[in-house]
C-alpha cells in the first residue's frame, strides 16, 4: 500500500514543483526580453531624455505607494476566514461576513468614488489606509458587529484600492504632459509588482501566523498602510475631476454619461464579467485540484490526501504566471503599439473561456485542471495593464473615479449573489458558469472594438 502511494506523492511535486520552476524560466525570459524592448524605445526617443527621466521618479513614486497599499491587502487576505472560523462562528455567519464586506464595497464604495472627484483623490487615496488600519485592528475583537464594522471598512478600502489610486495615477500622469503610451509601462509594473508582493506576503503572512497565530498577519497588514500613508501625505500633490457640483450630482452625471456611451457600458460590463468569473476561480480553485479521484491526475486518493502540501507552490506558480501576462502585455504593446492595446482583450476573453472551459470539462484530470488554471493566471496579468490602459483614454478626467467605481456594482452585486449560493452549485457547473461569463465579457469587448472611432483611442 505505501509502495502505491509513494510514487504518486512523487508525480504531485514533480508537477507542482516543476511547473513553478518552467514558469519562472519563461517568466524570466520574458522580462529580460520586455527590457530589452524598452531600451530601444529609449534610444528612439533620446531626445526626450529629461522628460523620461521626470517620468520614472513619478512612475517609481507611485508604484512604491500602490505596493504597499497592495501588500496589506494579500497580507490578510488569506487568513480572514480561518480567523474567522477559530472565533467560533459559523459558516453561514462567515458568509454573511464576507456579504457585509462586498455589499458596503456595492454602496457605500461606488458613492466615494464620486467624492474622489470632488474632494481629491489624494484624500481618498489617504482614507485608504485609514480604512484598511483600522479594518485591521478590529480583528483583535471577538465580538460579531465589531468583525462587521471592520468587514464594512475593508469593502470600502477595497473599493478605494481598485479606482482611486489609478484614477489618482493617469490624471497627474496626464497633467504632467508625460507621453500617453508610457502609461502602460505603469500598469504593466504594478501588475508585475502585485505577484511578486503577493507571494512575498504569503511567506510573511505564513511566518506570523507561525509564530505569532492568525491575528499577526492582520498587524502586520497595518505596517504597509502606514508607510503608504505617510508616503501620500508627504509627496503625492492633490487632484480633482469635477469640483463644483456634489457628491450625487456627480455621480449622476457620471451614470448618466456611460448609459449614454454603449460601448462604455459595453467596455464596462467586459470588465465586470471577466473579474466577477475571476473572484469565482479564486473561490473554487483550491476544492477544484482536490475534488475526485482523477485520470492523469497524480491518482486517486492520495492526491487529494497531498495536494495540500503543494498549495503554495500552487499560489506562487499562480503569481509567477500572472507576471508573465504583465510581461507579455509589455512585449505586445512595443510591438504593436495601440493597435495591439485594443486587440489584446479579444484574445485575453477567448483564453479565459476556453481554460474555464477545459476546467469544466476535464475536472477529473487534475493536470489538464492545473494547466487551465495556469494559463487563466496568464490572461489576468495582461488583463489588469490592458483594461488600465484603455479606461485611461476612454473614460472623462472629471468623472474618473465615480465612473469606475461604477464599473465595479456589477461585480460587487455579482459576487454577493455567488456567496449565498455558491453551495448548491457543484464544480464543474460553476466553471461552466465561468466560462459563460467569459463569453459574455468577449461579446462584450467585440461590440466595443467593432465600434471604435477608425484610427481614434478616444470613445464616443
Amino acid at each position: 500500500q505505501q509502495e502505491a502511494i509513494t510514487p504518486s506523492m512523487g508525480e504531485l511535486a514533480q508537477r507542482y514543483w516543476g511547473s513553478f520552476v518552467v514558469c519562472t524560466v519563461i517568466c524570466a525570459a520574458l522580462l529580460l526580453y520586455s527590457s530589452k524592448t524598452g531600451k530601444n524605445e529609449q534610444k528612439k526617443n533620446a531626445v526626450e531624455a529629461l522628460s523620461r527621466k521626470q517620468f520614472i521618479r513619478f512612475q517609481i513614486n507611485y508604484l512604491f505607494v500602490y505596493t504597499l497599499a497592495i501588500a496589506s491587502d494579500w497580507l490578510q487576505g488569506a487568513y480572514v476566514y480561518q480567523l474567522y472560523h477559530s472565533y467560533g462562528f459559523e459558516q453561514y455567519e462567515i458568509a454573511k461576513l464576507f456579504v457585509g464586506g462586498f455589499g458596503s464595497s456595492l454602496v457605500v464604495g461606488t458613492f466615494v468614488g464620486g467624492l474622489a472627484d470632488k474632494e481629491g483623490r489624494k484624500k481618498m487615496c489617504f482614507l485608504y489606509g485609514l480604512c484598511y488600519i483600522v479594518s485591521c485592528l478590529t480583528k483583535i475583537s471577538r465580538h460579531y458587529w465589531v468583525l462587521m464594522v471592520g468587514r464594512i471598512l475593508g469593502g470600502v478600502a477595497t473599493s478605494l484600492l481598485f479606482s482611486v489610486f489609478e484614477s489618482w495615477m493617469v490624471s497627474e500622469h496626464q497633467r504632467r504632459g508625460f507621453d500617453r503610451t508610457w502609461m502602460r509601462d505603469t500598469f504593466a509594473y504594478s501588475t508585475f509588482g502585485d505577484g511578486i508582493v503577493a507571494v512575498l506576503s504569503g511567506l510573511v503572512g505564513n511566518a506570523a501566523v507561525a509564530r505569532f497565530g492568525l491575528v499577526a498577519p492582520f498587524m502586520v497588514a497595518i505596517v504597509p498602510s502606514v508607510l503608504a500613508c505617510t508616503v501620500i501625505a508627504a509627496t503625492w500633490v492633490e487632484n480633482y475631476g469635477a469640483r463644483d457640483e456634489p457628491v450625487l450630482a456627480a455621480f449622476r452625471r457620471a451614470g448618466a454619461l456611460v448609459a449614454q456611451d454603449r460601448r462604455l457600458v459595453a467596455l464596462g460590463l467586459a470588465q465586470a464579467l471577466y473579474e466577477g468569473a475571476m473572484y469565482v476561480f479564486v473561490f473554487m480553485w483550491t476544492p477544484a485540484l482536490h475534488e475526485g479521484g482523477g485520470s492523469g491526475g497524480g491518482g486517486g486518493a492520495s492526491e487529494e490526501e497531498s495536494v495540500d502540501d503543494y498549495l503554495g507552490v500552487i499560489f506562487a506558480a499562480f503569481m509567477v504566471a500572472v507576471m508573465a501576462g504583465s510581461a507579455l502585455f509589455k512585449i505586445g504593446c512595443a510591438a504593436g503599439g495601440d493597435e495591439a492595446v485594443y486587440l489584446a482583450p479579444l484574445y485575453l476573453h477567448a483564453a479565459a473561456l476556453v481554460s474555464q472551459g477545459a476546467a469544466a470539462f476535464f475536472l477529473e484530470q487534475k493536470a489538464v485542471v492545473y494547466l487551465a488554471f495556469l494559463a487563466f493566471e496568464v490572461t489576468v496579468g495582461a488583463f489588469y495593464p490592458c483594461y488600465g490602459t484603455i479606461k485611461a483614454e476612454q473614460v472623462p478626467e472629471e468623472v474618473r473615479s465615480a465612473a469606475m467605481s461604477l464599473f465595479r456594482v456589477p461585480l460587487n452585486a455579482f459576487v454577493m449573489a455567488l456567496l449565498l449560493r455558491l453551495r448548491g452549485l457543484a464544480p464543474g457547473a460553476v466553471f461552466l458558469l465561468c466560462a459563460a461569463m467569459h463569453a459574455g465579457a468577449l461579446a462584450c469587448y467585440l461590440y466595443f472594438h467593432a465600434t471604435r472611432p477608425e484610427g481614434g483611442a478616444v470613445g464616443g
